[in-house]
Formats: C-alpha cells, structure tokens, sequence
C-alpha cells in the first residue's frame, strides 16, 4: 500500500563525536525534505577485445545530501543557524534566553555536526554527520518568514522511528519584522531573501572506508534580495555611490518568557544591483546585496564576519552547540 506523505516528520540532535549518530533530541516541522544517498559508481572501461565502453560499475565513496524545508520557527531554526555559522553565544539566566551567532574563527574553524532523523512512515533513516552547507531564509509582508536549508552527511542507516514531540512556539508573520537600513527604520520593504552559504566537501580518502574520512567546511558568504517600495532615491544612492549600509531585519513576537525573535545584521552590505521597476500600480526598486566581512560583527571567537544571526527563545544553552 501506499505510505501517506503527511506522516512524514524530521528530527534533529547535536553530535558529541562526528559521525556517531545519537537519537533525536528535537523535531522540526517541515513542509519539504529530500535526503539522497550519494553512491559514487566507477566505471570499469578496460579493454576486452568487445566493442563495448562500460563492463562494470564498481561501488565508490558512499555520502548523503539532505535538503529541507519550511516556516521559520524561532527555536528550531537555531540548528541550521548554529550548523552553518559555528560561533554561539548563549546568555540569559531564564527564558528568554539569547543565541548569537557568528562565524567561528578559532581552532579548525569547524561548525558543529548532527544528527538528522528522517521518517517517512515506512520506517525511519538516520543521517550521522551533518554539516550545514546552505541556509536561506524568505520573507514579505504578507507571508510567513521561511527558510530553506542543505548539507552533507554520512551514508543514511536504518533506525528506530522516534517518538516526536514539537515545540508550541508559533511561525512568524512577515509583518512582524522591523527593517532598518544604514540604522534608520523603514517600512518599504516589500519582501527579501538573506542567505547564508559555506561549501561543505567529502574528503575521501585511502583509509579503509567508502565514508568520507570528513565533511569539510569552508569560508562562509552571504548575499541577498530585496523589493522596496520607491518613494525615494535613498536605496538607489547607496547602489551608485557604493555605501555600503547596515541591513537589519528584526522579527519578533510574544512577550516576556515566551518572547521569541530571529534577527539578521550585516553591518556591511555592498549593493551589486538595484533596478527600478514599473510592472505593477507603483514603483518598486529591486535590490542585490553581498554582506561583507567586518569585525563589529564577529562573535566570541574573534576575526570577521559578514553577519550575527540572533535569536531569542526558551532554548537552554548547549542545545545547539
């Protein structure tokens, strides 16, 4: 018989050692999921007196790709946050508390691993290892903020379907966030795309085993859009003068313990393009920005960084990390 889609759930948890898969410790809501195992097939070409190319196919290096999915939730969406950056701050003695995250630029410079549980109502598949390659995060005044997510991990493994327990705390309206651009308020902001990206590679070597010997992550980049209204030459300007302003989208909601916030910063955002656009009633201005790294947005370990993700939430420190 056929299995239905919405049965379907995802889990996640911290890695202690990388590789060595642990059970989820925490479920995230998602409306899309892919993970693919990734066998690598060698070709046997040898010469054998036929007229033929290909005589085998001999099994090489074995990893996964994961992408997902879905509303940004403020608790959980610190795993991605944490995956794709690696420096974390937690403060607070009670909820609310406050994670802000850097990149990390001490020791190996490595971000945390996870832990990826995928059910899919057949049965479940743990994905050991990952690495956050990609985070992009969506948002317009008449949505909810969302985001999209991708890594590298090991080779799946069968395991037993947890029991899945979700957070309470609620997606967030676009219309929540508070913009600010060069630190002066806006509210022309029509929609916008922040995303964040470090190349994650399978180092495979000579070692005995078709895993990778590591998922390797690399320098971390972050480029964006955004739709404005155009009632003035503000944003415009800061193209052709090449200004480089502050970007800040801050969304929040709730209060007191059950506060929850995620907040990007760039302090320094190059604008690479910025095009007017007259295809509806009113003006709008299209722009394309890269965010630089600088030191006020560094974390805990010090160096560069193009932007601090902060978010706010019930989440204990060393949850994430």
């Amino acid at each position: 018989m056929p299995q239905p889609t919405e049965r379907s759930f995802a889990g996640i948890a911290k890695e202690t050692v990388f590789g060595t898969a642990v059970a989820a410790t925490a479920f995230i809501p998602v409306t899309d999921i892919k993970p693919k195992d990734k066998l690598t097939l060698l070709d046997d070409k040898g010469y054998r007196g036929s007229m033929v190319e290909v005589y085998d196919k001999i099994s090489g290096p074995l990893w996964a790709e994961l992408e997902f999915g879905g509303d940004v939730i403020p608790d959980t969406i610190g795993w991605a946050v944490t995956g794709v950056l690696g420096d974390l701050t937690t403060t607070g003695a009670s909820a609310p508390f406050t994670h802000a995250a850097a990149v990390l630029n001490t020791g190996t410079a490595q971000p945390p691993s996870y832990t990826f549980t995928d059910y899919y109502a057949i049965t479940a598949r743990q994905y050991a290892g990952l690495k956050f390659s990609e985070l992009g995060l969506k948002f317009s005044g008449d949505g909810l903020l969302q985001y999209s997510a991708k890594g590298l991990a090991l080779a799946s493994a069968a395991a037993s379907a947890p029991v899945p327990s979700f957070t309470s705390v609620t997606p967030i309206a676009g219309w929540n966030g508070a913009v600010q651009i060069a630190g002066v308020s806006s509210l022309l902001l029509l929609d916008g795309e922040f995303t964040v990206k470090r190349p994650v590679t399978a180092l495979n070597t000579a070692d005995g085993s078709q895993a990778p010997y590591a998922l390797w992550s690399g320098p971390v980049s972050v480029a964006g859009k955004m739709t404005l209204i155009m009632e003035d030459d503000a944003q415009l300007t800061n193209y052709l003068t090449n200004a480089k302003p502050a970007l800040d989208f801050n969304f929040s909601q709730g209060a007191g313990a059950s506060a929850v916030q995620v907040k990007l910063h760039a302090s320094k955002c190059a604008y690479s393009d910025a095009e007017i656009s007259r295809g509806k009633d009113y003006i709008e201005l299209s722009v394309t920005y890269e965010a630089l790294a600088n030191a006020t947005d560094a974390g805990a370990s010090g160096g560069y960084s193009p932007c601090k993700i902060t978010l706010q939430n019930a989440v204990t420190s060393g949850t994430y990390k």
